[in-house]
């Protein structure tokens, strides 16, 4: 059964997905798909051969191997779409550290925007960043590299009664510990770890830079030859970003080991 050539045609997938967001009758499929019904007709029976669909009194539903297919289409249409618009980002960076499984997953960043630094906007990516801070109450991601503003950010958030779960490198969780035992602050910090607000998570190798909030998306990746790009982020407001940041965060969890005081 040729399931794959519905990749290759349009008009296949666009009948999908009109029946996977309900069950129609003919001329319901024709003013959704704008095709003729001789055509519309000649591809439903193709689908009822490949046991996709079936027909009750003239109205037409996916069968759960047509709703399983139509799901696949719809997936792999959105994931082409982001590598398509991302194209750059994709090509100079190293993508291993994205589980598998979430990469198929890529149409949830749709509607997220790329965020560059210029060689005229120095320090873009990382303003952005800490603008994304501001009034934020809950904080999870993973940080493969250290920047001081970091500390900062999190110490206000915290102190505002917001909670942050990170999961870091030993090398990284070791800068952070050196800047707030330097700046007066590691009581603080080992309180917040005592009062739940603060969760440290320790992972032995870690290539992926993530952020997300209660409404903010922010992802970041090491370019090809290794190094962590500062200059340019994945940035989303949309709730389907933000389940796929989470997604990846509850993968590296399941690899990580909480730090205890």
């Amino acid at each position: 059964m040729e399931y794959r050539a519905l990749f290759r045609s349009e008009l296949k997938q666009e009948i999908l997905f009109s029946l996977l967001k309900g069950d129609k009758k003919l001329s319901e499929l024709k003013v959704d798909v704008d095709s003729t019904e001789t055509t519309i007709l000649h591809v439903l029976k193709e689908f009822e051969n490949l046991d996709l669909t079936t027909k009750n009194a003239g109205v037409y539903s996916l069968s759960p191997l047509g709703r399983i297919e139509a799901q696949i289409c719809s997936e792999c249409n959105g994931a082409t779409e982001v590598m398509e618009k991302f194209k750059e980002f994709w090509l100079t960076h190293n993508v291993t550290p994205i589980p598998p499984s979430l990469l198929f997953k890529l149409g949830l960043l749709k509607e997220a925007t790329l965020v560059k630094t210029e060689s005229s906007e120095l320090g873009k990516v990382h303003e952005t960043f800490l603008k994304m801070m501001v009034n934020t109450k809950k904080v999870i991601g993973t940080s493969p590299v250290f920047h001081s503003d970091y500390v900062g950010a999190f110490k206000q958030l915290l102190n505002q009664g917001g909670t942050i779960d990170l999961i870091l490198t030993g090398e990284v969780l070791g800068k952070t510990l050196e800047n707030t035992i330097s700046s007066g602050d590691g009581e603080l910090f080992q309180k917040f770890m005592s009062e739940g607000q603060l969760k440290i998570y320790l992972i032995d190798e870690l290539k992926i830079a993530l952020t997300v909030t209660e409404s903010i998306f922010s992802m970041g990746l090491f370019d090809l030859n290794g190094q962590y790009d500062y200059n340019m982020d994945l940035i989303s407001l949309h709730p389907d970003s933000l389940k796929w940041g989470e997604e990846i965060f509850h993968e590296y969890l399941k690899q990580a080991r909480k730090v205890e005081l």
